[in-house]
C-alpha cells in the first residue's frame, strides 16, 4: 500500500507568526493543498504527524527538545492552542489523532477504523522523531505500507526523521523537494543527503500529482 505522510503541517510552524516559524514554510502551501486534494480525490491514505506539547513536569521527559527542559527550540505546538491547528490547506477532511501519552497504549480499534473507512490517521508526538509513538511502527506493520509520498517540516528534523525510520522499516520513501522547508540551510542541505543515502528518492508535486511517480 502507498501512503501521503504530512510531516507537522501545523500552525505553529507554517505561519509567519507561530511560535516555531519554519523560515519560507508559506511558500509550499499551495502544493500541500495539491497533494492533500490528490490523495483525497484518489483514495489514497494519508497519515502523519502532530507536535504535541505540554510543557508540563510530567512530560518533561518527553520534551527534552524544549529550551524549559534545557532543549533547543521554544514552547511551540501546546496542548489546545491555535498554534497547534493544521493549517487549512491539509485538512479539508476527517482526521483520527493517535495519542502519544505516558502510558504508551495503542488504540488497534483506530486502526482497523481508519482501514476499513479510508479516515486520515495523524500521530501525536512530543519529540521531533514521530517514532518516539510507538503506535505508528504498529500501524505502518499492519497496514503493510510498502511506500510514502512525504512533505512538511521541517526537512532538518521531523521530515528526516520520519524518512529515516519508514527506510530502516522497508517503506521506500518519495520526498517531495518542493514541498518540504528546512529550518537551516546547511543542515536541511545534510538532511537531504542523508535521506537520499538512505535510499529515499527526491520528487516533484508535479510528477505526483501527475502519476509519473
Amino acid at each position: 500500500m502507498r501512503i501521503f505522510y504530512d510531516v507537522d503541517t501545523q500552525m505553529d510552524f507554517m505561519n509567519k507568526d507561530g511560535a516555531l516559524y519554519v523560515p519560507n514554510a508559506e511558500l509550499i502551501k499551495p502544493r500541500l493543498e495539491l497533494l492533500t486534494n490528490f490523495a483525497i480525490n484518489n483514495r489514497i491514505l494519508r497519515i502523519g504527524s502532530v507536535d504535541q506539547h505540554f510543557g508540563t513536569e510530567e512530560y518533561k521527559e518527553r520534551e527534552g527538545e524544549l529550551k524549559k527542559w534545557e532543549g533547543i527550540f521554544p514552547e511551540h505546538c501546546i496542548n489546545g492552542t491555535f498554534g497547534q491547528k493544521k493549517i487549512s490547506e491539509t485538512n479539508p477532511r476527517e482526521i483520527i489523532f493517535h495519542p502519544h501519552f505516558i502510558d504508551d497504549s495503542i488504540n488497534y480499534e483506530i486502526f482497523n477504523i481508519i482501514l476499513t473507512r479510508n479516515s486520515n490517521l495523524f500521530f501525536e508526538k512530543q519529540s521531533y522523531n514521530v517514532f518516539t509513538n510507538p503506535a505508528i511502527s504498529a500501524f505502518l506493520e499492519k497496514a503493510n505500507i510498502k511506500e510514502s509520498i512525504v512533505y512538511g517540516v521541517a526537512t532538518d528534523y521531523c521530515v528526516k526523521a520520519a524518512v529515516l525510520g519508514m527506510q530502516q522499516r522497508g517503506i521506500q520513501c518519495y520526498i517531495v523537494e518542493d514541498a518540504i522547508k528546512g529550518v537551516f540551510p546547511e543542515s536541511t542541505k545534510s538532511a537531504l543527503e542523508e535521506m537520499i543515502n538512505s535510499g529515499a528518492k527526491l520528487v516533484t508535486t508535479k510528477q505526483i500529482i501527475g502519476g509519473k511517480i
